[in-house]
Parts: structure tokens; C-alpha cells; sequence
């Protein structure tokens, strides 16, 4: 193998070879191919292979190559050759390509603020130093040890495959993602003015807000259609721009298309008050778990349009009933905060009555996000005011 920088073209050009000579496991890792080739250590790939290892690891380092590969003298070459596969520049205009850097200091991405932290990671703002246009950099710390970046690897490359598959007007649209010896990261487009949380704690457009039901009941009813499963719906998941409400952050996600259907069961992340009482339970769960963690969001967003702020809802939860502010935990709470704020709410045909069969204890009789779609339609239709977006 030739001593010398490998282009992406390169790249692609011998996984197809591996392709069609029948090595299809190994045209799945051409960069670790090509390594392993420079230092006579091909017999060595199905160790990467077998441990779920592929091209996203790279690069790598002494504590996150397996175990079970070679001596220290194989381990070292191995790690003074990657830099023939790893990338030079980092063009998010081309397309949602995958790059690795051998420094993080090779990114050409230079911080502007920082947007968010949660528990794997952050989101700052950041400019493109090749373009100059500002996106949105999702950055995850890479694991210690081969363990624990194996996890977050596995991570990450789901939320990858979930965002290449969702191109729609209100998801956020990846752009482009890399690796480098201490993060992952993910570029993604727009930078949002703020997230549904920060807006509703602010000073909303009603007419505005309104639309968000339907634009956000369209948009998980494409997730749906496409066999992805959010698994964590909640106001700061939802970004807003320029009067957009879009999906985001899907790194626990669910991909089913190769599964057959859309349940689990067991453990999972999930953010307590929104979620599902089957997911908090551990119990079998669907894509319903994702509806009713949005009939959650629905609920304050009707508190807000409806005068009240989502603060005073959360202190009727903790005030009432078991006092849990988890809605699952607390449901005669919802059913008196609805009853007090909206007296004739119960029988209405709006809002209230797209939130109640959202959040149906059992996740049987929850509607689906292709009916709520629907009726969320036809409601607008009938009354003419504007529960969905011009946009869907």
C-alpha cells in the first residue's frame, strides 16, 4: 500500500473493490483496510470487526484500539499510519460527509458561544473557517477507554444514520460530522434562535405557537413513517427558527426499519417528566411513547397560549394530587389543571382533546401520530384558525 495521503475518492474507490471481490464485511472499514495493509497486520481486521469497530473510530489512539489487537510495535505503527486516511479539509457545502482529524486544533471550526450542555455533551455556535457560514456543533467527549468509546461511538453513529435518513422541513439538517482524539461532533443547520422551552418562557405569538401543533405533529408522523422513534420529546428538544419549530437531538433515538416493528423493552435514557409511563416503568414501549411525550409538550404549549405560564402548571403538579411533576405520575393533577383553567375543555374538539388522547395511560388507546395529524388538519379546516403551518 502506497505510503501517502489517501483522498475521499481513494477511500470510496477501494471499498468497492472489497465490494466486488466478495469482501463485503471488509468494504465496510476501508480505512481500517488500508492501515492494516501498510503494516502487514491484515489478518487483524475481523478483530476490528467483530467488536463493532468501524471507520468512525478513527483516530485512533493506544487506549481505543482493542485489546486484542497485535503487540505494542503493531499497535504503534498502526497509529503512526492513520494519518494517511484522515482528512485535510472539512467542506460542509459538499454534503452530510464524515471527517477525521488527527488534533482537535485541525478543525477548522472556530466557537462563537456555547448554546447548551446536557449529560453526554454540548452545543455550541460555530463559524466555518472555509466558508465562513455558522452552524450549529453538537460535540460529545470521546470515551477514556476502548469500553466506554466503543458506547459513545455507538452513539453517535446512530444518531448519524437517523439524521442522514430525516431530510424534512422541520428536522434540523446535518451537515456534516468528524472525529478527533477527544470529541465527536456533529454539525447541523440552522443555528436556532432559541429552543421551545426559552420560548414559551418568554413572550409568545399565540397565532404563532398555534401552528406548532401541526407542523410538530407532521413531523413526528414522517419519524414514524420512516421507522424512527425519538424516545426523548421535550421543549428543550425542540429548537425554534425564524418562526420554525423543528426536531432535534436524536441521540437516543430508534431506527426499527431492520427490526420488524417498533417495540422494546428495558432500560432506556429518557427525561422523566415527559416521558411515557411504559418507558419510566421499563416496560414494553412504541412509537406511541413518543406521542404521548409530545401531548406533554402540547399541554404547556396551550397553558401558554392560554395566558397561563408553564411554571404555574408545574407548581399545580407539585401542589396536587401525588405532587410528582411527572405527568404519568400525577394524572388526576393534569385532569384538575385542565378542568380549572379550561372549564368547558373536556368537551371541546381542540387542543385539549388532541392533548387527552395523547397521553392516554395505556399506550393501546393513544392515538397515532398519523391520526393526530389529521385531525390537528381538519380542525384548522373547520374553524379556520391556523393549528399547522403554511408550510405542511
Amino acid at each position: 500500500m502506497a505510503d501517502h495521503h489517501l483522498s475521499d475518492q481513494d477511500i470510496r474507490d477501494i471499498s468497492e473493490s472489497l465490494s466486488r471481490s466478495g469482501q463485503i464485511r471488509w468494504s465496510k472499514v476501508p480505512r481500517i483496510y488500508v492501515v492494516l495493509c501498510s503494516i502487514n497486520q491484515l489478518q487483524a481486521i475481523d478483530t476490528f470487526i467483530d467488536n463493532e469497530i468501524s471507520d468512525t473510530w478513527f483516530p485512533f489512539t493506544l487506549r481505543t484500539l482493542p485489546e486484542a489487537f497485535g503487540d505494542q510495535t503493531a499497535r504503534r505503527d498502526f497509529l503512526g499510519v492513520q494519518k494517511q486516511v484522515l482528512s485535510e479539509i472539512l467542506d460542509f457545502e459538499g454534503g452530510s460527509k464524515h471527517y477525521h482529524f488527527s488534533q482537535s486544533s485541525d478543525v477548522p471550526l472556530v466557537k462563537i458561544s456555547e448554546l447548551g450542555r446536557g449529560m453526554f455533551g454540548f452545543v455550541d455556535r460555530v463559524r466555518s473557517e472555509v466558508s465562513f457560514r455558522e452552524y450549529a456543533r453538537k460535540l460529545i467527549p470521546r470515551g477514556p477507554n476502548f469500553r466506554k468509546n466503543r458506547a459513545v461511538l455507538k452513539d453517535f453513529e446512530k444518531e448519524l444514520s437517523n439524521l442522514r435518513k430525516l431530510s424534512h422541513n422541520h428536522i434540523v439538517q446535518l451537515k456534516g460530522s468528524y472525529t478527533d482524539p477527544q470529541f465527536v461532533g456533529i454539525i447541523m443547520s440552522p443555528v436556532a434562535d432559541c429552543n421551545l422551552k426559552e420560548y414559551l418562557e418568554g413572550s409568545i405569538e399565540p397565532s404563532l405557537l398555534r401552528t406548532f401543533f401541526g407542523c410538530l405533529a407532521v413531523a413526528i408522523r414522517f419519524l414514524h413513517e420512516n421507522c424512527v422513534r425519538h424516545k426523548d420529546i421535550k421543549p428543550q428538544n425542540l429548537l425554534v427558527h425564524k418562526g420554525r419549530v423543528l426536531l432535534a437531538d436524536f441521540g437516543i433515538s430508534l431506527d426499527w426499519s431492520e427490526m420488524g416493528h417498533s417495540t422494546t423493552s428495558g432500560p432506556t435514557t429518557k427525561t422523566a417528566r415527559y416521558c411515557a409511563p411504559e418507558v419510566f416503568n421499563y416496560a414494553s414501549r412504541n412509537s406511541s411513547s413518543d406521542v404521548w411525550s409530545l401531548g406533554c409538550v402540547f399541554l404547556e404549549m396551550w397553558t401558554a397560549i392560554s395566558g397561563y405560564n408553564v411554571n404555574s402548571l408545574i407548581q399545580h403538579l407539585q401542589d396536587s394530587g401525588t405532587k410528582s411533576t411527572c405527568c404519568h405520575l400525577n394524572p388526576a393533577a393534569i385532569t384538575s389543571w385542565i378542568e380549572t383553567v379550561w372549564p368547558d375543555g373536556l368537551n371541546s374538539n381542540g387542543p385539549l382533546q388532541w392533548i387527552q388522547n395523547m397521553m392516554r395511560m395505556e399506550k393501546e388507546e393513544r392515538w397515532t401520530a398519523n391520526v393526530l395529524a389529521d385531525c390537528i388538519q381538519m380542525h384548522s379546516e373547520s374553524t379556520n384558525i391556523g393549528y399547522i403551518g403554511y408550510c405542511c
